[in-house]
């Protein structure tokens, strides 16, 4: 359940993303007030925290007293704190740029586009066509989402692989995600198949020359920039017929 909160909790929570998604460690009260909230005692903000952790925004590891955030914690960032920064003038031209040095062809163009993406954001990117006859699956990344600390585990890294190496599975997810809304970020355990439980899934509709619909995806541990993530997803999917 959704609990609203006040100003300084979202400032809180705010900084305890901010700063677990930079560095991949757990945040603790002095890192918050040294970083972010320097009008705010330590003791305040452990308290604050206490709260936030009550209601199921945050949690700490067995190992650390630090805190890190808990897909309701995301969630309610994503739905009531997060800006969806405008895409900067540096990353359009990479993409115009690196596109139009691939080539020609939609083929060549979508798994060029997929990894010049994925390159930027560090995370698995997928492309896919939904033609009538058939679905196209264009994807990027492996290496670069294997790269994040959530998959230093042999275990963990081998499912994640076995779970994009799916196409046809990487295909209805894109489909049926892109049909609830134009776009949509689906949180861990809001994902309704366990294969993606501890995973996040930005998904955008998109037309290709007006004639194939599609859907961009990234797929990456919880642990992502949201807003940036939001921000290319929305310039690509908006501008794909300019782009493309």
């Amino acid at each position: 359940m959704i609990i609203e909160l006040s100003e300084r909790k979202k400032l809180i929570l705010q900084s305890i993303i901010s700063d677990y998604v930079d560095t991949a460690e757990p945040v603790g009260s002095f890192t918050i007030t040294n970083h972010y909230i320097k009008t705010i005692s330590p003791a305040t903000i452990r308290a604050e925290m206490a709260e936030l952790e009550h209601i199921g925004y945050i949690t700490h590891p067995h190992t650390s007293a630090g805190r890190i955030p808990t897909d309701l914690g995301y969630r309610y960032y994503v739905d009531n704190i997060m800006e969806t920064k405008n895409i900067s003038g540096k990353e359009i031209t990479i993409i115009k740029t690196g596109i139009k040095e691939i080539g020609r062809g939609i083929e060549n163009v979508l798994k060029g586009t997929a990894k010049l993406i994925s390159n930027i954001l560090g995370h698995f990117a997928v492309f896919s066509v939904f033609k009538k006859e058939h679905k196209e699956i264009y994807s990027s990344g492996i290496s670069n989402i294997l790269k994040q600390p959530e998959f230093k585990d042999i275990h963990d890294a081998r499912r994640l692989v076995e779970i994009i190496e799916h196409e046809q599975f990487l295909s209805h997810i894109l489909e049926e995600y892109s049909k609830r809304k134009d776009f949509s970020i689906s949180i861990g355990h809001e994902n309704q198949q366990k294969e993606l439980c501890d995973l996040s899934l930005v998904v955008a509709q998109y037309n290709l020359k007006g004639l194939c619909p599609g859907a961009i995806g990234i797929i990456g541990p919880t642990r992502m920039e949201y807003n940036r993530i939001a921000s290319i997803l929305n310039y690509i999917s908006k501008e794909a017929d300019n782009l493309i």
